[in-house]
């Protein structure tokens, strides 16, 4: 499988994950629900949010594990694509945590998760 990060800010910056370890997901519906008086209910439909949840990558390597959280923390918007998961594609921004963690059965591997929210372009 081959992912790919880029950084949407004019540079040529990317970010080559080894693996797509984790992407979980969800969309907040922004449906209403109005009780009338005298019984039943009124619906106003809204469309949902854009996805929003946490994707976290795999790293072999110490140096471009850093790059990526580093690089993951910029001001920018960012766009994913997997040759694999075409599910997975999209645009998003960094939305809360971005995190580094030291796989602690290899003592080599390196994880990278970011809390994300898909963004329209």
């Amino acid at each position: 499988m081959a992912s790919l990060i880029t950084v949407n800010d004019g540079s040529s910056d990317t970010i080559s994950p080894t693996l797509v370890l984790g992407y979980e997901t969800e969309r907040e519906s922004q449906n209403i629900v109005h009780d009338i008086i005298g019984g039943g209910i009124g619906v106003t439909l809204i469309r949902p949010r854009p996805r929003a949840g946490t994707l976290s990558f795999l790293f072999t390597d110490e140096a471009n594990a850093k790059d990526a959280l580093d690089t993951l923390s910029r001001e920018t918007t960012f766009t994913l694509s997997d040759t694999d998961r075409s599910t997975i594609a999209m645009t998003f921004v960094a939305n809360g945590r971005v995190g580094l963690v030291l796989d602690p059965e290899t003592r080599d591997n390196w994880e990278v998760a970011v809390d994300y929210q898909e963004v329209e372009v």
